[in-house]
């Protein structure tokens, strides 16, 4: 009831039953601050300083300075004001840990240089405490932008298990309507730690920040940087190839699958790169390289095998024979082929979507249907089966192009 009675503006009736609760939870500072700020709103003043003394006679908070101080400057009367924030301050040269109420305090009533004073005051008295994150808030409240990356990199530098938290706040930022300055000033911080600081965590940041500007290629250049020093952080190029493919960014994404293809043994990768290397040939041919491009995915295959490890290009074959060089029998057979081999059930759902989509092209729907509604039954709760139940229900298309997203 308080609460509403707050939230509506009715200050006198919420005064009343914070005051009732605060009778049963004497020590609730929340209820207490409630009242403080009713008594303020109903220009109370006397009342709130009343309340605010003898709280502070009562349980010695630092924090009250900053009410108290509040108060007097809701009246103008900003000697008094800034005597009891200084006040404050020098309860944190007193005891540092008091630094938390009295910077909160500080924060909620937007008194930015006086949270920052009393955050930097605890830091000299003692190393330990570590306040990056909630100084680099304060400075973005200011307008310091430059001021608050600072801080954010540092804060992600030395607890790294806040880079996601700090990231997203960077990107609020850099999404914002006026982010392009912004996006500036964080490369220019970005690209100066990685000149001086041979700590790969930068170049980690500086690939970070080209895939939210969507510049594949220079994110590439960080991370073949850090691939080079760690081997083991070969996972983040493929992640990379992945990202350029979904964006539809062919060129940069033809380079890193490249890459994958000269630097890695797994067969599982070099199948995935020569799949996405061939679909963007493909996207690029002109009817006269359909020819060699047949020839090309049967060498792959050959190269491979064909096995299920090897079904991203067998599907690929039937594909390009059915849709690009409308030859839907041969298509057919290759899956038809592909479905004798030991698949597992989503790799068999693959396959019969694939001859289905064939089947579909054409206009034998009867069979088509029949191979939607098994790989629908088959993958319930599946993307596969969701997409296969989609299908069903669609009419034939005279070409289905060859998609390289993933």
């Amino acid at each position: 009831m308080a609460q509403h009675y707050y939230e509506r503006g009715e200050f006198e009736k919420a005064l009343l039953s914070y005051q009732e609760l605060l009778k049963t939870q004497p020590s609730n500072g929340v209820y207490f601050l409630r009242v403080i700020d009713c008594y303020q709103q109903l220009l109370q003043f006397d009342k709130a300083e009343t309340a605010l003394q003898e709280r502070l006679t009562k349980f010695n908070m630092a924090n009250l300075y900053v009410e108290l101080g509040y108060n007097f400057q809701l009246q103008k009367n900003q000697e008094k004001a800034d005597l009891n924030y200084k006040i404050a301050i020098e309860k944190i040269k007193e005891n540092p840990s008091n630094v938390y109420g009295i910077a909160s305090s500080f924060e909620k009533k937007v008194l930015l240089d006086y949270a920052l004073e009393a955050y930097q005051t605890a830091i000299s008295l003692d190393p330990k405490y570590k306040f990056n994150y909630q100084m680099a808030q304060v400075y973005g409240q200011m307008g310091k932008q430059d001021l608050m990356i600072e801080k954010y990199l540092e804060e992600m530098y030395e607890n790294p298990q806040n880079s996601v938290m700090v990231q997203n706040q960077l990107t609020r930022f850099m999404n914002d309507e006026a982010g392009d300055s912004f996006n500036e000033m964080l490369r220019k911080a970005l690209l100066v730690k990685v000149q001086k600081n041979q700590d790969l965590f930068w170049n980690q940041m500086l690939s970070w920040f080209f895939v939210q500007q969507k510049e594949y290629g220079k994110a590439f250049i960080q991370e073949k940087a850090i691939y080079k020093r760690e081997p083991d952080s070969f996972s983040n190029i493929v992640n990379l190839a992945e990202l350029a493919i979904e964006e539809g960014e062919n060129e940069i994404a033809g380079e890193i699958l490249t890459f994958i293809l000269e630097n890695t043994q797994d067969l599982d990768l070099q199948i995935f790169a020569q799949e996405y290397l061939m679909r963007i040939k493909i996207e690029k041919a002109q009817k006269s390289d359909y020819s060699k491009i047949e020839s090309e995915l049967e060498i792959l295959l050959k190269q491979y095998g064909v096995s299920p490890y090897s079904l991203a290009l067998q599907r690929l074959l039937a594909e390009f024979s059915a849709f690009y060089q409308n030859n839907p029998e041969k298509g057919k057979l290759v899956l038809q082929k592909a479905m004798e081999l030991p698949l597992n059930k989503f790799q068999l759902a693959e396959a019969k979507m694939e001859l289905a989509d064939i089947l579909l092209y054409e206009e034998k729907f009867n069979q088509a249907l029949l191979y939607y509604s098994q790989i629908e039954e088959d993958l319930k709760n599946d993307v596969l089966g969701h997409e296969a139940s989609l299908k069903a229900t669609k009419k034939p298309v005279t070409l289905k192009p060859i998609s390289i997203g993933l």
